[in-house]
């Protein structure tokens, strides 16, 4: 079906009404007050859907794109091998939390794309907010049989943006970018499930806004399945609560995520970063590494990563974590060098940022020229 051709009698996604969203929480940790204020869901509250607009109008373009949400309203320019028409996967629901909920009740139309060819040129993907609403963009990818770069821009300039991404792969090879620039509310969730040998080389850099929520969930369920997870939050002056969810089901899978993130100029980033590997998964392998360094006082850095295996019969699996000062020796032998000092925290940030999108083979130049723009700030 062209793009032209989609109409609102072939919609179809969940949809909630108001009595049970407003009975929904943000969160099910109802132990755990902690975790709970990680992300400022006040501001959501005071910029729902039940208090500002639900539609907006197109923002100025700045990136070409095949896939472009922008205030209210959608555009495409597919390459061959790709078809869309309207719907979801349905891997995510309204009834799981309240931001969910927000995201259904103000979502207007979902979108699913088919891969049926080898991508030559990366998928670019742009949601786009600039304007004091409450806007949801919805995109489901599946792809079988087929190697396929995907790049996503996460733009939230003003009001609150939620975007879902349902991604379902099958004996497909996947490299997503993911690049968040925010300045006002942004939510964000990933939601991908893997079946039999696909295999998914990411990496997610995300400059927070005032207030940046981003997960990532990954289902690894087929046999010989595999994830390389690279992650990069930054708060320059703002915040952002990032999470990483790989469960793995898949006998002989492997996951790999490494999180490194930068608070700086009272800002806030947090790493929540869980693995878990279920009984049926036999002779499968899971990493979770997450670090985060505040590089001045009055910053705020939080690294919770969890491993937890429910086999025996495990290849491998380790987690670490830590949450630290800038070094100040390194920053000492770097201005000693002319650099100002933050001259000296760019460029340690970009040397750490090239080193956890090495694992990329055909986004890395993007990935490493968007790492250069986000850290601007920095200087």
């Amino acid at each position: 079906m062209r793009p032209n051709e989609l109409s609102k009698e072939h919609l179809s996604f969940p949809s909630i009404t108001r009595e049970t969203l407003e009975k929904l929480t943000y969160q099910k940790y109802g132990d755990s007050p902690t975790i709970r204020s990680y992300t400022k869901w006040k501001l959501f509250e005071e910029n729902s859907p039940l208090t500002l607009p639900t539609e907006a109008k197109a923002g100025e373009g700045r990136i070409r794109a095949n896939v472009l949400f922008s205030g209210s309203e959608s555009k495409f320019d597919l390459p061959e091998g790709v078809e869309v028409e309207e719907g979801t996967l349905g891997l995510s629901r309204p009834e799981e939390s309240r931001i969910l909920g927000f995201h259904f009740y103000a979502l207007k139309r979902g979108y699913r794309l088919r891969i049926t060819k080898d991508l030559l040129e990366p998928l670019v993907i742009v949601s786009h907010l600039s304007e004091k609403a409450f806007v949801s963009h919805h995109l489901s990818i599946e792809a079988e049989n087929v190697n396929v770069p995907i790049i996503i821009y996460e733009i939230s300039e003003k009001g609150a943006k939620s975007l879902v991404v349902e991604l379902r792969l099958k004996n497909a090879e996947a490299e997503i970018l993911t690049i968040g620039n925010h300045t006002s509310l942004s939510h964000y969730l990933l939601r991908a499930t893997l079946g039999d040998g696909a295999k998914v080389r990411a990496f997610t850099i995300v400059k927070g806004g005032k207030m940046s929520h981003h997960r990532e969930d990954y289902s690894l369920e087929g046999i010989k399945s595999e994830l390389i997870l690279r992650g990069m939050p930054i708060g320059i002056g703002s915040a952002v609560d990032y999470l990483t969810n790989v469960l793995q089901y898949g006998e002989e899978s492997k996951s790999e995520t490494k999180v490194n993130g930068y608070s700086h100029r009272k800002g806030w980033v947090v790493h929540r970063g869980v693995a878990k590997v279920f009984e049926k998964a036999r002779g499968s392998s899971s990493e979770v590494s997450s670090h985060v360094i505040i590089m001045d006082e009055g910053s705020l850095g939080v690294s919770v990563p969890m491993l937890e295996v429910d086999t025996g019969e495990i290849e491998t699996a380790s987690h670490s974590s830590s949450v630290a000062q800038f070094d100040e020796d390194a920053l000492f032998y770097l201005r000693s060098r002319g650099l100002t000092r933050e001259e000296a925290l760019s460029l340690f940030v970009h040397s750490i940022g090239e080193a956890l999108s090495d694992h990329l083979e055909r986004l890395k130049a993007k990935a490493r020229s968007n790492i250069i723009e986000l850290i601007k700030d920095l200087l």
